[in-house]
């Protein structure tokens, strides 16, 4: 009897790099390894259940809420990001996934029916926040909905540097005089 070898099994990289196991959030909830793979802990699943109520107030309260994420480098917040989305847009699998049905089950009275206009993008590399959030969510929708009017967005990073730029022309007094 010949043993076989781990590497005729399963294929090995030669190098891995840390951010080889990085999820972009806007190529994330596309994939379908994303929600077969993730693991929903207790402590996920409150995370997930503060989450979705968070999303509640601000539906049912007509309300603008902010959050934000924390955690370390590969800590999975990219992956809890992806699940929410899918939650948020009634994706059975996630809706199903171990550990979080209880949780959906207990949001899905306001949750049914409802459809959010979810947008995932990536802050990596981004000139600056601004143009991360609002680019990022002109380019979404530029997607969705191929030839219909663009959102206004204020777009102050060219506003601002005529301003500089005629400022420096005429000088403070006549600028701010104007």
């Amino acid at each position: 009897m010949t043993a076989e070898l781990l590497r005729d099994l399963i294929d090995i990289p030669e190098r891995v790099h840390a951010g080889d196991f990085v999820l972009t959030l806007n190529k994330g909830v596309t994939q379908e390894s994303t929600i077969a793979d993730y693991v929903a802990t207790p402590q996920l699943a409150r995370c997930f259940d503060d989450a979705l109520g968070l999303v509640q107030s601000a539906v049912e309260g007509r309300a603008s809420r902010a959050a934000y994420l924390d955690g370390s480098f590969g800590s999975g917040k990219s992956h809890f990001m992806a699940i929410l989305h899918a939650i948020l847009r009634g994706d059975p699998e996630a809706r199903g996934k171990a550990g979080l049905v209880d949780v959906v089950a207990k949001h899905d009275k306001w949750l049914a029916g409802r459809k959010f206009l979810l947008v995932p993008y990536h802050m990596i590399e981004a000139a600056s926040l601004e143009s991360a959030i609002l680019g990022g969510y002109v380019d979404h929708v530029r997607k969705l909905s191929p030839g219909a009017p663009l959102p206004v967005v204020y777009r102050d990073e060219g506003l601002l540097a005529d301003a500089r730029d005629l400022r420096g022309s005429l000088g403070d007094e006549k600028f701010i005089a104007g």
